[in-house]
């Protein structure tokens, strides 16, 4: 046990709290997705319900290697490619609407296929765009409130990598488009500046709505939940539904383990919804406690770094602010208080590409961790 301890101590550097808080993750994330793909294994693999549980088990695994290999990185490393990832992002987005498989219902293009993988670039895309951002804030500090010389050229990226996901992923965009207006502003962008930007976004999500094919499939959906919040005749839609069952007949601390029921009848149950299973299993106490998770991930992730506008304060908070408010998203979708969206649970939901990108972000924050404690160290 002292062995086991001295290496965690020697290799797992940064702060323990966030390597136990995504083992944590990682954890409820194997039972959940072991629990939640039974009907699909009964489907596609002859009801062999271990292979997903084994595919998402090597993913989890891949997203801490990713994690472990990252952390013993210079953060500033990403800093000097940040331009290099932006420009290969808006390569990746522009070729994903052009070619981009046809990979989910309402002909959603989200995916492209690269050395016979499937590639989800918007994944790419986020990291990218929030490593620039964080870099750039960092280099305006000095005339960070002159809306020409700093406020133009930030958000010129900003808006080129938005809007070539929103066609596709307009759910995903407007969670990129989200945090970084919180990290300009945490950095010191004005804020008049920020509540015209966020105006623009808005028109543009208006005019994507009635534009692009996917737009029916929006409208319906912000349609159902203007009429869910409004009307006391509301029939909720089959998802909807499905996930109020879950979370009702889940009650304060859950069926138990595997027991679900409604995973046979709720849509992707093991990416877009699982947190409505782990609410039928585990209750209503099991939910508050990933919320916690979360949290706790915040907390520490915003406490590892000082009160500065510096590139690793800047670009840990970004990565932070992507992962837990992609999260409460989640959970707000499925408890029934924001409208559908098709963005999965960080590192809990089954899926390749947002693992393995949770995991590259996760390893960049521990990064910066490990050389803020370092720092403190030299100092003592």
């Amino acid at each position: 046990m002292k062995a086991f301890i001295s290496w965690i101590e020697t290799h797992l550097q940064g702060d323990k709290i966030i390597w136990l808080v995504v083992f944590l993750l990682g954890l409820i994330s194997l039972l959940a997705v072991y629990s939640s793909t039974s009907a699909l294994a009964f489907r596609y693999q002859g009801g062999n319900t271990e292979y997903y549980f084994l595919k998402h088990f090597f993913l989890i695994l891949g997203a801490f290697l990713v994690m472990f290999v990252v952390h013993q990185l210079d953060y500033k490393f990403f800093s000097k490619i940040s331009f290099l990832l932006v420009f290969v992002s808006i390569i990746l987005l522009v070729y994903t609407l052009f070619q981009g498989d046809q990979y989910e219902i309402n002909d959603a293009q989200r995916w492209i296929t690269l050395f016979g993988q499937s590639f989800q670039a918007s994944d790419f895309a986020k990291f990218s765009l929030i490593v620039y951002l964080a870099r750039i804030l960092t280099e305006k500090q000095g005339h960070i409130k002159d809306f020409q010389k700093s406020f133009l050229p930030i958000i010129l990226f900003v808006s080129i990598i938005c809007g070539l996901i929103a066609p596709a992923n307009l759910s995903t965009a407007i969670l990129l488009f989200i945090c970084c207006l919180i990290l300009m502003y945490v950095a010191g962008i004005k804020l008049q500046y920020l509540i015209s930007l966020l105006l623009i976004g808005f028109i543009g999500t208006i005019i994507l709505m009635f534009t692009v094919k996917r737009g029916e499939t929006w409208r319906n959906r912000l349609r159902d939940y203007i009429e869910r919040i409004s009307s006391t005749d509301y029939e909720p839609n089959y998802q909807t539904e499905q996930a109020n069952i879950a979370i009702a007949t889940g009650g304060i601390i859950g069926k138990g383990v595997g027991k679900s029921v409604q995973r046979n009848f709720l849509p992707h149950p093991y990416s877009d919804f699982i947190f409505a299973i782990i609410l039928e299993e585990y209750g209503i106490l099991g939910g508050l406690v990933i919320l916690s998770l979360y949290f706790v991930l915040l907390f520490r992730s915003l406490a590892i770094i000082t009160v500065s506008k510096t590139f690793g304060a800047l670009l840990a908070a970004g990565l932070c602010f992507l992962i837990v408010v992609q999260a409460l998203i989640n959970m707000g979708v499925t408890v029934g208080i924001l409208p559908v969206t098709g963005l999965p649970l960080p590192f809990i939901s089954m899926g390749g590409t947002s693992l393995l990108f949770t995991g590259l972000s996760l390893g960049v924050i521990l990064s910066v961790s490990r050389a803020v404690l370092n720092e403190k160290t030299n100092l003592t």
